[in-house]
């Protein structure tokens, strides 16, 4: 139970770390800060330049991110229809969903730029689906933490009305000799919907992702990069104990960079996978991968690494599973309006079924997007997931598309109308769906 108590204390202890070194350090003067990327984002590279300003009438509007771009207040408000709300094979229920997020996030030194983009996953080991990309950073620090709380509202189903929380911070630091470092902290607390095809049930829960980069740079070919993270998962629902788990992973690169825009690199992960309730799920990874990196021209850019992986059960009484696996993560522009981004996976994942051990999910999502000019940009979205479980025989194959349209007025401002079709083709009937999705989203932000 102690390592279920430490997480409130670990991230105030990482907003203290990150805020009162940064205080006293250097102006805001300098040049490009790097962000983290999601699988739907590229890399920021043009950041302003600037520091609060402040007069003798006190701070000015230009702290909220007109000038300085230090502090960042933000409001979405969706509104969400769905056919299929609990995602089940009969009996679908729809309703209209009404989110609420306000929200709050600070850059020191002062950034337009929102500087953490990833996103967490209840099974997969470790947390992240796909390994985080640490771009190299111009400025000495950079600092930054978001809070958002969420207010979800059903229209048909008001007994699941509930709040929602993220909290999320980053310290970057780097040192003359070739040496940086990378924190960040990720908190959730929301919900996941049953899916198991058969109860139309909310299941709460919190997860926390830490993780550690360091990086150092012996010459300028070669670079040595260690990783460590701790990704804890706690269901408040007795039904889902069996989930609750603790995950410790390391990872150990080096890249050498064959041509100025490209480098090779092998790579070795092993993961520790604790669970709290159900010992007998207790495993521990071994990831080898080879791989390269490229951005060759402003064009293109990505990650592709190819490997083998063994996931071996402290529970002697069940199979050890190994097999291949992969991981791509690429975006190339088209031309001056058209990209397309490309994302896929090959790996176990921790069961979200009880009696399976784990399943091999292989994934690819493809986006392309349109600018159509300055205010109106199309995004057609792909998604296909095939997960085979391990201990009983189910098969799933997911299968979503959509079209998003956003509608930017101002900076400040913009509207995305989007809509999304999903179905899971399973061998088992009643974990078969489908779902047609429309949602009307509206943000502010400074």
């Amino acid at each position: 139970m102690m390592k279920k108590r430490i997480y409130p204390k670990l991230m105030a202890l990482l907003f203290l770390a990150l805020f009162f070194p940064v205080a006293a350090s250097q102006a805001a003067s300098e040049t490009v800060p790097v962000g983290q990327s999601d699988s739907s984002a590229s890399i920021p590279t043009g950041q302003s330049e600037g520091t609060p300003v402040t007069d003798e009438k006190g701070i000015t509007a230009d702290i909220f991110g007109r000038e300085g771009g230090t502090f960042h207040p933000f409001l979405t408000v969706e509104e969400r229809w769905t056919d299929n709300l609990f995602i089940t094979e009969s009996n679908e229920k729809d309703d209209f969903i009404t989110t609420i997020t306000p929200g709050l996030w600070v850059a020191v030194p002062a950034n337009r730029e929102k500087l953490l983009s990833i996103d967490t996953r209840t099974t997969s080991p470790g947390g992240l689906q796909l390994s985080r990309v640490k771009p190299k950073a111009a400025r000495r620090y950079q600092a930054y933490a978001l809070y958002s709380p969420e207010v979800v509202l059903y229209g048909n189903n008001s007994e699941h009305d509930h709040f929602n929380h993220k909290a999320e911070a980053m310290y970057q630091y780097n040192l003359n000799n070739g040496l940086s470092f990378d924190l960040i902290d990720l908190f959730k607390d929301k919900e996941d919907i049953s899916g198991d095809g058969l109860t139309d049930t909310l299941y709460r829960y919190q997860s926390n992702l830490l993780d550690f980069i360091t990086t150092y740079d012996p010459s300028e070919k070669l670079t040595l990069r260690f990783d460590y993270s701790n990704y804890y998962l706690d269901y408040k629902e007795d039904v889902n104990r069996y989930r609750d788990r603790m995950d410790n992973s390391f990872n150990l690169y080096a890249f050498y960079k064959f041509w100025p825009k490209t480098s090779l690199f092998v790579q070795y992960a092993h993961a520790l996978i604790d669970f709290d309730q159900d010992d007998l799920l207790d495993s521990s990874e071994n990831r080898y991968y080879a791989g390269v990196n490229w951005a060759m021209t402003a064009k293109t850019r990505g990650r592709l690494k190819l490997g083998y992986i063994n996931k071996d059960f402290d529970n002697g009484g069940l199979t050890d599973q190994d097999g291949f696996s992969f991981e791509l993560q690429a975006q190339h522009n088209l031309s001056a309006k058209r990209s397309i981004q490309v994302n896929a996976f090959r790996k176990f994942n921790e069961s979200d079924t009880s009696g399976a051990t784990s399943f091999y999910a292989t994934g690819v999502d493809i986006g392309i997007v349109q600018r159509f000019n300055e205010k109106w940009t199309g995004t057609l979205n792909a998604s296909l997931e095939r997960d085979e479980y391990n201990g009983i025989d189910r098969e799933d194959n997911y299968l979503t598309i959509g079209p998003v349209l956003r509608y930017k007025p101002r900076e400040w401002m913009f509207f995305d109308f989007a809509y999304y079709w999903t179905t899971n083709d399973s061998n088992i009937q009643f974990n078969d769906y489908t779902s047609h999705t429309l949602i009307l989203r509206a943000s502010l932000s400074l």
